[in-house]
Formats: structure tokens, C-alpha cells, sequence
């Protein structure tokens, strides 16, 4: 039988009603030959009631305590489920992160897992069982038996992580939207479903906001090549595939800590375009990149300074194969942002730079570890390579260096991070489109 772990979030058990209709959706999938494994949060806005009960006895009350009183809300709706499972005919069971055996790092309210025992699920699934699990929670080892709970999104790092440690054939998160939109559906009304995604791109995705998925279960299913699939706990509609590539065989034991960077990238066909002394009011950015795009122009770092007083310096990054051409939108450019008809000093002008290279630290491990964008960069500068361009994201570092320095610095990087794997090629960059 195929091995499914479905990961039901608040929003989705958040009435009995909508329990018993999750309960129809898990028989559905049983009825298709699958042994099943659901992950499910608290009801609605039950840790919001806890959390606000917590604060009216303290101001400052312990994580200890807090991870206690938070990792009840699961436990009420995994019995729920179960008990309607059971109610339609479908044996299933309970267990809490700790009977499950999510063994985690002894880090209150964000913790990270380190193993997970699968014994109990699997014995449960042989007996034809419904295995319903706590999400957002686990023990900090199995003899202590401390309650320790994820933090943000622990839930979704809870479903991935059991369908890694039990190689299921996929895992499936059911939200209240109806898989990854690009753009929030609330803000922009015309926002289209995007029917696969590859899980670098989720990866950014999660962590400049989106909250369909955390970064950290992305960053699990990423490395351990878990197909995931986001969809709607209201629709039968085939949601959003996120895709990964063939991992390198990892050990399931330091599952989500084994270190905060996960990868050195690197990418070599680059060059440097900078629009200098440009006028600092609104609009600049937009004619400039409004013109590339309407070149069908591969932009990919982009970069913005001020200087004092009223002008900007703009920065952005092409491919070699196209760098005359992206001069020649800038050059075409400058003029209108000058005041004076010929080349002035203190006024607009464009350079370029040939010859650089992009190289990257990635992974979601860099959520809540301070200082690992200041280890890559005293790596570099201690090895005396100067960096021209940084970007940063909450799970990604890119700088852009010589190129005649890019071996050199991917040696050093890997060493430093104790990456092992060989280095992998930045992807290509995005095309902005113009606006009609």
C-alpha cells in the first residue's frame, strides 16, 4: 500500500463540523489504497486563546510552562479526529508528538527535530489504523520526556519531517486556499494558481512571507526529495506541486539541524550593470526596469544605494550573453535623468563591470541563528576577497565578488559551513515581465 501523510491546519478543524468533513476527506483516501498518516494543529484560534490566557496570569511567563500549556490545543483536535474516524467506521488513533516519539533539540518553544522514532506509527498503520499525530510538537529525549513545541509553521515542519522519517511516497498540506497563489489573493484579486513550483523557489517564497508553507518543512522536503503537494481542505481541485530534485542520501538521525547552511552556490556568467547619480525620486527604478523587461531581459541581483543629498546609485546583475544589450537600455536611459544635455560629473552615468561572479550560502537552518551572514562574510574578508554586491533573504546570502576569486571562495565557504557536497549552479534568473 502507498504511505500518505496529510497535514490539516486550523483553519481546517476548526468547527466539528469541519473536523467531520476532514474525517470524509481521510476515508476518501484510504478507500484508495493508501495507509494514511494525519498531522493536524490546533483548532482555529485555540493557541491564540492559550497564549492570551498565559498573559493574563503573566507578563513573562516561562517556555517551559508556555510549551506545556500550547502543546494541549493539538491534543483536543487529534481526539476529535480520531473519535470521527471512528464514528464513519475507520479505526484510527492518537498520539502526541511524544508517543509518536518526535524526538527534538531541548529548546523551548523552537525547537528542531532530531530524530523521529517510527516503530509505533508503523505497528498502527499494519493494523489497518488511521495514525492521527500532534503537529507543532515533541519531547527533548526520550528519557526525560521534556514537551518541547516547533515554533511558527511547526505543524508543517511536523507532517514533512514524519514523511521523510517514513518515506512516504508523498506529503500533503491542506490549507484554506486552494494551493500557491502568486500573489495574496486578498490583495490582489486576479492572483492565478500556480500548479508546480520547485521547492528553491517555495523556499524564497516562504520565507519572504508567504504562509502557505514554512520554510523549514520546505527546506526538509528539499533535502530529502518528499514530493509535496499544498491544497485546498474545501475542493477536490490537484492544488499546487512543489518538485525537488534527486537529494544526495542524508541520514534521517540530526534531521532538521544538522547545520544552518545546507548549500554553496555559486554562478559565474555574470555581469554588472550600475546606473550612477540618479535622481533619488519616485519612478527611476520603474522606467529603468520597465525598459529591460520590455527587452525580455534576465535580471537577477538588485541593488540600491544612497548617497547624500538627492541621487542613488542603481546596481543589477545580467548573464554575460546579454550584458551589451542591458547597457545599451541604460545608456539610452541616462539622458532623461540628467539635467545637463552632455555627460556630467554629478549627474547620471552608466558603468559596467565584466568579469564577476555570484556565490550564495542557502537553508532555512539560518532562521533564528544569528550572525551567519557575518561568518560568510569574515570568511571572505579574511581571504582578502572583496565583496561588490549583497543580497539577503531570511534562508539565502548571495554576494557578488571577481570571478577570479569564485574557486576560491566556494572552497572557503564550504569549508567554513562544512559543506561536503559538491557546489551547485545558481538557477536562472528571473524575466521581469512589462506591464501592459
Amino acid at each position: 500500500m502507498t504511505l500518505v501523510v496529510q497535514k490539516y491546519g486550523g483553519t481546517s478543524v476548526g468547527s466539528v463540523e469541519r473536523i467531520q468533513s476532514v474525517a470524509q476527506r481521510v476515508i476518501k483516501t484510504v478507500q484508495l489504497g493508501n495507509s494514511l498518516v494525519v498531522v493536524v494543529s490546533a483548532m482555529g484560534k485555540t493557541t491564540d486563546g492559550l497564549v492570551k490566557l498565559a498573559s493574563e496570569i503573566s507578563k513573562n511567563p516561562s517556555r517551559r510552562e508556555m510549551d506545556m500549556l500550547l502543546s494541549t490545543g493539538e491534543q483536543v483536535s487529534i481526539a476529535l479526529l480520531s473519535i470521527a474516524l471512528q464514528e464513519l467506521g475507520q479505526p484510527a488513533i492518537s498520539l502526541t508528538g511524544a508517543q509518536v516519539g518526535i524526538v527534538t533539540e531541548a529548546q523551548y518553544s523552537r525547537a528542531r527535530i532530531l530524530s523521529i522514532h517510527t516503530d509505533r506509527i508503523l505497528k498502527h498503520l499494519e493494523e489497518g489504523k488511521v495514525v492521527v499525530v500532534a503537529g507543532f510538537q515533541g519531547i527533548s529525549s526520550t528519557e526525560e520526556l521534556e514537551i518541547t513545541t516547533l515554533g511558527r509553521g511547526g505543524s508543517d515542519t511536523s507532517a514533512v519531517a514524519l514523511a521523510a522519517s517514513l518515506q512516504a511516497s508523498r506529503c500533503e498540506i491542506y490549507t484554506d486556499v486552494p494551493g500557491i497563489l502568486t500573489a495574496d489573493p486578498r490583495l490582489v484579486p486576479d492572483a492565478r494558481l500556480m500548479d508546480e513550483i520547485t521547492s528553491d523557489e517555495m523556499l524564497e517564497l516562504a520565507s519572504l512571507g508567504a504562509k502557505v508553507l514554512h520554510p523549514r518543512a520546505v527546506e526538509i522536503a528539499r533535502n530529502y526529495g518528499m514530493p509535496l503537494v499544498v491544497l485546498s481542505s474545501w475542493t477536490d481541485d490537484p492544488g499546487t506541486r512543489v518538485v525537488s530534485p534527486t537529494p544526495q542520501p542524508r541520514s534521517l538521525e540530526g534531521l532538521e539541524i544538522a547545520r544552518p547552511v545546507d548549500a554553496v552556490e555559486f554562478d559565474t556568467d555574470q555581469a554588472k550593470i550600475a546606473l550612477l547619480r540618479v535622481p533619488d525620486r519616485p519612478g527611476v527604478a520603474a522606467q529603468l526596469f520597465k525598459e529591460i523587461a520590455g527587452q525580455d531581459l534576465d535580471v537577477d541581483l538588485i541593488i540600491q544605494s544612497i548617497h547624500e543629498g538627492n541621487t542613488n546609485d542603481i546596481a543589477f546583475t545580467v548573464s554575460q550573453a546579454i550584458i551589451n544589450r542591458a547597457e545599451a537600455v541604460a545608456e539610452a536611459i541616462a539622458p532623461s535623468l540628467r539635467t545637463h544635455p552632455a555627460p556630467h560629473p554629478d549627474e547620471a552615468e552608466v558603468m559596467v563591470e565584466r568579469g564577476i561572479a555570484k556565490v550564495a550560502i542557502a537553508g532555512a537552518g539560518m532562521i533564528g541563528h544569528p550572525g551567519i551572514a557575518a561568518k560568510m562574510f569574515a570568511t571572505l574578508a579574511n581571504a582578502g576577497i572583496n565583496i561588490q554586491m549583497i543580497s539577503t533573504s531570511e534562508v539565502k546570502v548571495s554576494c557578488v565578488i571577481d570571478a577570479v576569486d569564485c574557486d576560491r571562495a566556494i572552497a572557503l565557504l564550504c569549508q567554513t559551513f562544512q559543506i561536503n557536497s559538491s557546489p551547485s549552479r545558481l538557477p536562472t534568473p528571473y524575466t521581469p515581465h512589462p506591464t501592459p
